[in-house]
C-alpha cells in the first residue's frame, strides 16, 4: 500500500498545518466537524465507493471497480457542477475551435493566393506559419480544456468529501490544478508529435498528476508524484487509462457523451489515485 506524501496531516495546534504544502484541499465546502476527511485511510465512511472490499490499493480488480463506481456516481450525484458546467464548456471549446478554424483557414488561403511560388503553392515559411497558427489554436482549446478539468476536479474533491458540490464550484478549480492540467497537455502534445508512442507513455504516466495537484501539491510536485504513483501501480494505470480512451472514443460520438467525458476521467483518476494510496472516497448519500 503506498502511501501519498500529501496526506493531510491535523493537528490541534496549527490550523495551517493540515496540508503539507500549507494549502487545505479537504476545506471545499465547509465539512462539518467531526466528519472525516475524504481518503482518510483506515475509515469506512458511509456511501463509500469501494467499501466493503479488499483493502484499497491492494487488489486491481477491486480498485477499479471502486475507481469506476466513483466516477458514475458522482456524475450523477453532481450532475450540476460537472454535466452542467460540462455543457458551458463544451460550447465554449466549439466556439473557440470554429472561431479558430475560420481565421486559419481565412489566412492560409490569403497566403496561398499571394504566394509567388510556382502555381500558387505556399512557400516552406507559409506552411511554417499555417503549423504554428495550427498549433495556437490546439494550444488555446487545450486551456480551455483545462479550466474545465480544474473545475472538474474541484467538484470531484468535493464529492469525494461527502458533499454535492455546486454549479459555481464546478466552474473552475485552484490555480495549481490548472497549471497541472496545463502541463500535461504540452507534455503530451510534445510526446505525441514525436512518433505518438511518447505521448501515449506520458499521459500514463501523468494519470495522477490532477489528483495530486488537487491534493495541495505544486505542479512540478504534482507531475513528480504521478510519475511515481503510476510506476508502482501500473497495472491499474494503464486499464484506467485505457478505459477513458475507449470513454473518449464513445463520448465523442455524442454530443451528451462528450458533456461527460472529461468529468468521468476526472473522477476516475481521483477515485483510482485514491485507491491506490489506500484510501477510499466517499460520496454524498
Amino acid at each position: 500500500m503506498t502511501q501519498s506524501p500529501y496526506d493531510p496531516q491535523p493537528s490541534p495546534d496549527a490550523a495551517g498545518a493540515h496540508d503539507p504544502y500549507g494549502q487545505d484541499p479537504f476545506a471545499h465546502g465547509g465539512q462539518p466537524q467531526g466528519t472525516p476527511a475524504y481518503g482518510s485511510p483506515d475509515v469506512a465512511p458511509q456511501g463509500s465507493a469501494g467499501a466493503p472490499g479488499p483493502t484499497p490499493g491492494t487488489d486491481l480488480g477491486a480498485d477499479l471497480g471502486a475507481g469506476l463506481r466513483f466516477a458514475g456516481t458522482g456524475l450523477l450525484r453532481g450532475a450540476a457542477a460537472l454535466l452542467g458546467v460540462g455543457a458551458l464548456y463544451a460550447v465554449a471549446m466549439v466556439v473557440v475551435l470554429g472561431v479558430g478554424f475560420a481565421l486559419t483557414l481565412f489566412l492560409s488561403i490569403a497566403m496561398v493566393e499571394t504566394s509567388s511560388s510556382a502555381g500558387g503553392d505556399p512557400s516552406f515559411g507559409q506552411m511554417i506559419v499555417i503549423f504554428a497558427l495550427c498549433f495556437v489554436l490546439v494550444l488555446v482549446t487545450g486551456v480551455v480544456g483545462a479550466l474545465w478539468q480544474a473545475g472538474a476536479a474541484q467538484a470531484g474533491g468535493i464529492l469525494a468529501g461527502g458533499e454535492r458540490p455546486s454549479f459555481r464550484q464546478g466552474l473552475i478549480g485552484p490555480g495549481r490544478v490548472v497549471i497541472t492540467a496545463v502541463l500535461v497537455l504540452v507534455i503530451v502534445m510534445i510526446g505525441s508529435v514525436l512518433l505518438y508512442l511518447p505521448g501515449i507513455i506520458a499521459a500514463v504516466l501523468l494519470f495522477y498528476a490532477i489528483p495530486a495537484a488537487l491534493r495541495g501539491a505544486s505542479p512540478g510536485q504534482a507531475l513528480r508524484e504521478s510519475v511515481s504513483t503510476a510506476t508502482s501501480n501500473l497495472g491499474v494505470t494503464i486499464v484506467g487509462f485505457l478505459i477513458t480512451m475507449v470513454a473518449s472514443s464513445i463520448g465523442g460520438t455524442l454530443v451528451v457523451g462528450f458533456i461527460a467525458v472529461i468529468p468521468f476521467t476526472v473522477l476516475l483518476q481521483i477515485g483510482l489515485y485514491e485507491r491506490v494510496n489506500g484510501r477510499t472516497p466517499s460520496l454524498p448519500a
